[in-house]
């Protein structure tokens, strides 16, 4: 039975352990969050608490510090107006009367209380006491005797070599001070002594004879020797015998620093006590008492100040040292309170109890946040406009298939695609209908692939395809882009529209073409390239000689940017001619490139390249201006015609370009021809006819260069103030074996004469093509018959245009 009993109490226990175990789970995180952060915050506050006890001192400290600053400047004031005293007696040969030296004194210490008196001991000798009694008494001093401290009073002083009496004061004359003799007082005759033979300002601290009301502390008197003018004063003999005597001063320690204090606005979170000088007759100062007191409040002795925090340092006077001690104001702002170290645990204990709490409802939670999570990282992942895997999923996708690749072999491919005529469409029909047109491509793009395929927008109007392994992996790549051409060339329908566009695509094949995720980004991008310069809508497959190209076009690219700093380019001119008179009417400027190795390169080779990379600009602005500096040199009736790329009409300053050209070379403005292309005029077309109007205001011609192999829109023709038309050498090539050719041009030419314009005629090689343009009527022509391009240098503007079959071959 027993057993039986205890059976059911271990399935109880069982029973309760599992019920009690999720709690134990979920609150787990709060129990122990709840522990640390009660760790933390006691260890926070105390780190807080020494910092603040830290901060404390130091603040504490510096201002101490400052408090025995100003009290010393302001003591240095009252002892620099003594010096001033010792300057008086010293800058005079006539001696300083009574009335002077009451009225200096008055003067220099009228707002300064900490000074009791001032007096003047001139050093007397025993034949001068009579005289200098005698005069004392002149001067209403009445019964003014030389006198000596005997016990607790004064009697006349004993006859003696030299007395250093009180002669003049700025007390009054009934005061009984006058005659003392200092040096008959033992400490004042030492502290006498030690000025004159240092010639240093001395200090003592000593009670004064005459009792004043309230006075229980010694007073300071401070002596400053006065020397004869000029006498020396370098040696210790010199001082002793050229001595004058002393400006004493005794001052009011407790009054005088008080006053110091109010007058500078001492800080009240400081409490300052000076107590005396270190002295034989003081051995111990643990139980002195200060000299002065801040404030009454402040522990008194050295001893009591030194069980606190305190601050030591010195006020000199003269050549003594008082002691001074700071401690903290009670209650002030410079005593620890320990305020952060409170707020810091307080605060760490609420944190704690939010954390713990936020745990407690975030296991609740967790499965919701895991779920919310993983929709957060889709939709990172995907393109929002068209639902497609964006590129950082792109990008993960091929990193995987390249690790599938190394572990299994598994062969995949990558199609880059890029959609021809996108921009049109949406500079046309509006960003509305561009983003409808990408996701219709989205959808047919989706369409011709497997399920295993991975389809991404990296952006814009930018597609890349991952086609997973198949059997034959090239054959599969080739077929699914030729699908896709197929299918994006066919129209789409927009509200309202029909638009027709087409797709360059780049292929590059793993492992044929690299396993690493760069290199096959790389060539995949190198093969859109090929695509799409060779005029789109196709695709094309990776070849090895398409990295060759590139580098080889790299190279020229550096070898471009070096030849446009390092002026390796030259201006040939060409010829073009009346075909009336026969006679040369201008030049027309020619780029040509003289490479240190590759000898002289045609433009051909060279000018599509400085336009993709913009080195277009600077190398027009060169032809520009070699063009109008050579024209300038020439007979005034021929003209320089100089070419304009598309690129450089982008430029704001392209204007301020051409003016200055003219202004550098002294070129007129009416013999410089721009040659424009057709494709100037599709884009910005209000901004380009507004520069050309700025070109046709100052008198520069504008010909409408390879006219016929563009658009050829006649609009054109009347919307841009043109005053010539260039026929394209393709018309003229066939000008003798086509009746066709004939026809254009010479419909060409009536439709320039309607419009009041010229017409040259170029790529002109043989006198039948010269004579069958005559007879159509054009107004010039350019071409090998009439000279090749050549170096300004070797043009004879004397010579006569002779037109041969031999100068055209």
């Amino acid at each position: 039975m027993g057993d039986h009993d205890q059976n059911d109490q271990d399935r109880k226990g069982v029973a309760a352990w599992w019920r009690a175990s999720p709690l134990l789970g979920l609150y787990r995180p709060a129990l122990v969050a709840a522990g640390v952060g009660l760790l933390f915050s006691i260890v926070g506050a105390a780190a807080v608490a020494r910092w603040e006890d830290r901060v404390n001192k130091i603040e504490f400290e510096n201002a101490a510090e400052t408090e025995a600053i100003v009290m010393q400047n302001g003591m240095s004031e009252y002892i620099s107006r003594l010096v001033a005293l010792r300057t008086l007696f010293e800058s005079t040969n006539e001696e300083i009367t009574r009335s002077e030296f009451e009225t200096f004194s008055t003067r220099l210490f009228e707002r300064h209380p900490g000074m009791l008196r001032i007096a003047w001991l001139p050093r007397v000798n025993r034949k001068e006491r009579a005289e200098y009694e005698a005069a004392a008494i002149t001067d209403g001093v009445s019964g003014y005797r030389i006198k000596s401290l005997q016990g607790d009073g004064f009697a006349p002083a004993p006859q003696g070599d030299e007395y250093f009496p009180i002669f003049y004061s700025t007390q009054p004359k009934t005061s009984p001070v006058y005659g003392t003799d200092y040096a008959s007082i033992p400490e004042r005759r030492v502290a006498l002594e030690r000025a004159r033979d240092s010639d240093r300002i001395t200090a003592i601290r000593e009670r004064l004879y005459e009792p004043r009301e309230s006075s229980r502390l010694p007073d300071v008197i401070v002596a400053v020797p006065v020397y004869a003018k000029g006498t020396s004063r370098e040696t210790i003999a010199d001082r002793r015998r050229n001595l004058a005597g002393y400006v004493v001063g005794v001052f009011d320690l407790p009054l005088l620093m008080q006053s110091i204090r109010v007058t500078t606005g001492a800080s009240p979170a400081v409490s300052v006590n000076i107590y005396p000088p270190f002295t034989g007759r003081i051995v111990s100062m643990a139980h002195a008492l200060p000299d002065f007191a801040s404030s009454a409040a402040a522990p008194q002795s050295m001893r009591d100040v030194a069980q606190g925090r305190h601050w030591s340092g010195i006020l000199r006077i003269g050549d003594a040292d008082w002691q001074v001690r700071a401690v903290p104001a009670a209650g002030g702002s410079l005593e620890t309170a320990y305020d952060r170290a409170v707020a810091v645990i307080i605060v760490g204990m609420l944190l704690t109890l939010s954390l713990a709490t936020y745990l407690v409802l975030a296991s609740r939670n967790s499965r919701r946040l895991s779920l919310a999570n993983r929709r957060v990282l889709e939709l990172a992942q995907t393109d929002v406009l068209t639902g497609l895997p964006n590129r950082a999923f792109f990008l993960a996708r091929l990193d995987m298939m390249n690790s599938q690749l190394s572990v299994r072999g598994l062969p995949f491919s990558i199609l880059m695609l890029d959609l021809d005529r996108f921009k049109n469409v949406n500079d046309s029909l509006g960003h509305s209908a561009g983003d409808a047109l990408l996701r219709q491509v989205a959808l047919r793009l989706k369409s011709a692939l497997r399920a295993t395929d991975v389809l991404a927008r990296l952006g814009g109007d930018e597609f890349a395809i991952i086609q997973e392994a198949d059997d034959n992996q090239r054959g599969s790549a080739t077929e699914l882009a030729a699908r896709i051409a197929k299918l994006v060339a066919e129209p789409f329908l927009l509200p309202g529209h029909r638009v027709e566009i087409g797709t360059s695509i780049g292929v590059a094949i793993a492992p044929d073409h690299g396993s690493d995720q760069e290199q096959l980004l790389k060539k995949a991008d190198l093969a859109l390239y090929r695509s799409k310069s060779a005029g789109r809508n196709c695709f094309t497959v990776y070849e090895e000689a398409m990295s060759a190209e590139l580098e080889a076009r790299n190279t020229l690219e550096g070898d471009l940017r070096d030849a446009i700093a390092l002026c390796q380019l030259e201006v040939h001119y060409q010829p073009f001619v009346d075909v009336a008179s026969g006679g040369r009417r201008g030049f027309e400027a020619l780029v040509r490139w003289r490479h240190p190795s590759r000898g002289l390169i045609p433009p051909d080779q060279f000018i599509a390249l400085a336009e993709e990379t913009g080195l277009i600009v600077p190398l027009g602005e060169f032809v520009l201006r070699r063009a109008c500096a050579d024209a300038a040199a020439w007979p005034s009736d021929l003209m320089v015609a100089v070419n304009l790329s598309p690129i450089q009409f982008k430029e704001a300053e392209l204007f301020e370009t051409i003016c200055a050209a003219l202004a550098d070379s002294g070129l007129p403005p009416q013999r410089l021809e721009i040659e424009i292309t057709e494709s100037v005029l599709l884009e910005r077309g209000v901004e380009n006819h507004a520069f050309m109007e700025r070109l046709k205001h100052i008198g520069i011609e504008l010909a409408l260069d390879d006219f016929g192999t563009g658009y050829s829109s006649l609009s054109y023709l009347t919307a841009f103030p043109f005053d010539k038309i260039k026929i394209d050498k393709s018309f003229i090539r066939n000008l003798t074996h086509q009746p066709r050719s004939s026809a254009i041009i010479s419909s060409i030419v009536t439709l320039a004469r309607g419009l009041d314009m010229s017409v040259t005629a170029e790529g002109v090689e043989t006198a039948e093509e010269f004579e069958r343009l005559t007879a159509l009527g054009v107004n010039f022509a350019q071409g090998y018959l009439f000279g090749r391009p050549q170096p300004v240098d070797q043009i004879k503007f004397d010579a006569p245009v002779q037109a041969s079959r031999r100068d055209a071959a």
